[in-house]
C-alpha cells in the first residue's frame, strides 16, 4: 500500500473516530439525564435551579402531562397566592413524591411560620397538606407549551424503548467501534513487531553470511601465503650450479 492510499485512508478513519466520539458524548448526556430523571425523580438541585418533567394532569390545562419546567429556589416568604411551586408531598397517599400545584393561599401557622395552601388547576379541592418551608423546592419560572419538542423526547427518553433505542444501543455501538479501533491498532502493533523482528533476523543472516565469507577469505590468504613462503624456501635451499 503506497503512502497516498494510506494518506486517503486516514481521512475517513478521522471521520469516523470523530463521529464516535460525538455520539458516545451524547450517549453519555442522555443517559445521566434519564437516569437522573428516574432514580431521583428529577429533582437535582444546580446553582438553586431545579427541573423537572410533570407526569400527572393534575395541573392541566395550564401544564399538560409530560411537560418540561423550571423551579427557581427561592425563600417562603417570597411565595405569593397564584405562583406555581414545586414541593415534597407530605400526604400520606403521595408521600415523599415531587407535586407541581398553584398556591391559593399563603397563611400561619400556630408557630407563626408561614405555610401554603396548594390546589392542582384540574382538582376539585385544596391539598390536605400545607406546604412548609422545609419540604418547599421552589417557584416555577418556566415550563414548556403543550406539543413541544424538547417534552416529547424527554418523554420517550424516560421509556423503556427510548432508553434502549437512545441510550443503550448508542452506548454499545460506540463500545463496539472502540473495541474494533483497539483490536485493529493491536493487530498493527502485532504486524510492526514480526517485521522489526523478521529485519533483525535478516541482518543477522547477513552477518553471519558476511563473517563466514571473511573467515574463508582469511583462510585462503593465510594459505596462499603459507604457499608463497614455502616456495621461496625452497627457492634459497637450490645448490648453485658450478660450470
Amino acid at each position: 500500500m503506497t503512502k497516498q492510499m494510506k494518506k486517503q485512508q486516514s481521512i475517513p478513519q478521522k471521520i469516523g473516530s470523530a463521529l464516535a466520539t460525538l455520539a458516545c458524548v451524547c450517549a453519555i448526556l442522555l443517559c445521566t439525564v434519564v437516569l437522573v430523571q428516574v432514580y431521583t425523580q428529577g429533582y437535582v438541585n444546580i446553582a438553586g435551579f431545579s427541573m423537572f418533567r410533570v407526569v400527572t394532569g393534575s395541573m392541566e390545562p395550564t401544564i399538560p402531562v409530560g411537560s418540561l419546567l423550571l423551579s427557581q429556589d427561592v425563600p417562603i416568604s417570597q411565595i405569593e397566592t397564584d405562583d406555581v411551586v414545586c414541593f415534597v408531598s407530605e400526604e400520606p397517599r403521595s408521600q415523599g413524591k415531587i407535586i407541581t400545584h398553584r398556591v391559593v393561599n399563603v397563611m400561619e401557622d400556630s408557630q407563626g411560620a408561614i405555610v401554603l395552601e396548594t390546589k392542582g388547576d384540574a382538582n376539585l379541592i385544596a391539598d390536605g397538606y400545607f406546604v412548609s418551608s422545609e419540604n418547599l423546592i421552589g417557584r416555577v419560572i418556566w415550563h414548556t407549551k403543550e406539543g413541544n419538542i424538547m417534552a416529547a423526547v424527554m418523554s420517550f427518553l424516560s421509556s423503556g424503548v427510548g432508553f434502549l433505542l437512545c441510550v443503550v444501543f448508542p452506548v454499545l455501538l460506540v463500545a463496539g467501534f472502540i473495541l474494533r479501533s483497539c483490536v485493529r491498532n493491536i493487530r498493527k502493533e502485532m504486524d510492526t513487531v514480526m517485521q522489526e523482528l523478521e529485519q533483525e533476523d535478516e541482518k543477522n543472516a547477513q552477518n553471519e553470511e558476511d563473517y563466514e565469507a571473511m573467515k574463508e577469505r582469511v583462510r585462503r590468504e593465510l594459505l596462499e601465503e603459507f604457499a608463497q613462503g614455502a616456495k621461496n624456501h625452497e627457492d634459497k635451499e637450490e645448490p648453485e650450479t658450478i660450470e
